[in-house]
């Protein structure tokens, strides 16, 4: 082909156009790319959230829960608290069991407490503090050994720092570090700090503020060598977080703040996730929060503290554990600090993958429990599980098979439930009656007794 200026001129311009194009459409893949990436980093956020899994057939507010993940049981025991349902703080240790999906009352306390401090030493629970104003012993640290159920409580040792309410600790080694709060007794004062040595049953080590009014309410989490003391109330809800050093047994107040001020909620540390979270609580214009404050350590030792995705139910005084695979569970609350509202019934997870349901904490088999107590009077609670969405109805008959009562007759999510019957609002009267659960196809029938 012969060439010539034009036919020369004409190549080059055809080469630089499609020079141009290209650059064009690498420009604007880039750009797809980015934004694709934003997407999927933005998607993988948005599946971290809350999801209620269940109702607590015993619920209260003002308890603890404790969780051995090192040996990553299946089993998470919660002890005391206030119950709406007797209007007064309770003994009991309440056993959940997330293989099985079930609850149960496994043991009792000694006396009934109620936002008070529990943690695990070797085999056993050690928890202190809460007691009711008419307890006679006030100062008693108890043990319960949660291998052996069948083992009774028993008074561990006594200490006047012991004797305290709205405080918080953690067990660390042979030592329980107990951290702030209210003397039971106003006249008996306690001190900031006491670390508590469990093999000489002494106090080692103590540590007061330069003040006559110390924090209360606060929330701890360990990390290493370090416990980390957030929020709390004095003379206000705080923001304030505070670092103790175990092995300097140095107390520094640390420049970062919380989001929100807040007290009253929990502090979890995830082992797995290596997050720590600040959940629920309350502050001067929220009386239960819902907010969820996430806090990373950094390599310099600062904190990185975000808000994240919120509870679906606001709670204070609520308890809350890390479990074993990663997840978050946090337990019963109320509505409302100090007596007012109500407890939070619900309990519910904080998950990595809300869209899949293949975890050990939902159930795998419909199921009908027996209800508690019974016989009963002038109420009982009713518990059941779903192992998928169904319409559920839920009703009473009398001996003769005439149907008395409806306390359910709706849709239901996958999850674990508890219905209160009471017997002044369906007027029963004292003999024996049956209740029918119906969830898609399954259904099932049992007895229950209604005493005088």
């Amino acid at each position: 082909m012969l060439r010539t200026p034009f036919t020369l001129d004409l190549n080059l311009r055809v080469n630089n156009f499609y020079r141009s194009l290209k650059e064009v459409i690498l420009n604007k893949m880039k750009k797809i790319l980015i934004i694709l990436f934003m997407f999927a980093a933005g998607a993988a956020e948005a599946q971290l959230r809350w999801q209620v899994v269940g109702t607590m057939p015993y619920p209260v507010s003002g308890a603890q829960v404790v969780y051995d993940i090192a040996a990553a049981s299946d089993k998470i025991y919660l002890l005391g608290g206030y119950s709406d349902s007797l209007q007064s703080a309770v003994d009991w240790i309440q056993e959940y069991d997330v293989a099985k999906n079930s609850w149960k009352i496994v043991g009792n306390m000694l006396q009934p407490r109620d936002q008070f401090v529990a943690d695990i030493w070797k085999n056993n629970i050690l928890y202190f503090g809460g007691t009711i104003d008419a307890s006679t012993d006030k100062t008693a640290i108890e043990s319960w050994d949660y291998k052996i159920v069948t083992n009774l409580a028993s008074a561990f040792s006594r200490n006047k720092n012991f004797g305290r309410v709205f405080s918080t600790g953690q067990i660390v080694g042979d030592n329980f570090y107990i951290i702030g709060g209210d003397p039971s007794v106003a006249s008996d004062p306690v001190s900031y700090i006491a670390a508590y040595n469990l093999n000489t049953k002494q106090v080692g080590f103590t540590f007061d503020l330069p003040t006559p009014d110390p924090p209360r309410q606060r929330m701890t989490f360990i990390v290493g060598d370090n416990i980390y003391i957030f929020g709390g109330v004095t003379n206000g809800v705080l923001k304030a977080i505070q670092k103790f050093n175990i092995s300097s047994q140095k107390l520094d107040n640390l420049p970062e703040q919380l989001v929100e001020s807040r007290a009253a909620g929990s502090a979890v540390y995830n082992p797995l996730s290596k997050k720590g979270f600040l959940i629920g609580g309350y502050n001067e214009t929220q009386n239960a929060m819902n907010s969820v404050e996430q806090v990373e350590i950094q390599t310099d030792g600062s904190l990185k503290i975000t808000q994240t995705v919120p509870l679906t139910y606001a709670r204070t005084g609520l308890m809350a554990v890390a479990y074993k695979n990663g997840f978050v569970v946090v337990f019963g609350g109320r509505t409302d600090r100090g007596r007012l509202g109500k407890v939070v019934p619900y309990y519910e997870i904080l998950r990595e993958d809300p869209a899949s349901v293949n975890d050990d904490l939902l159930p795998k088999e419909f199921t009908l429990n027996q209800n508690y107590p019974n016989p009963f009077n002038p109420s009982t609670n009713i518990s059941y599980q779903l192992s998928s969405g169904s319409f559920v109805s839920l009703k009473i008959y009398d001996v003769i098979g005439k149907e008395v009562a409806v306390l359910k007759n709706e849709f239901q999510n996958a999850g674990i439930y508890s219905v209160q019957l009471n017997v002044e609002k369906y007027k029963l009267t004292a003999g024996i009656y049956f209740y029918r659960l119906t969830a898609g196809y399954y259904s099932a029938t049992k007895k229950m007794i209604l005493l005088k």
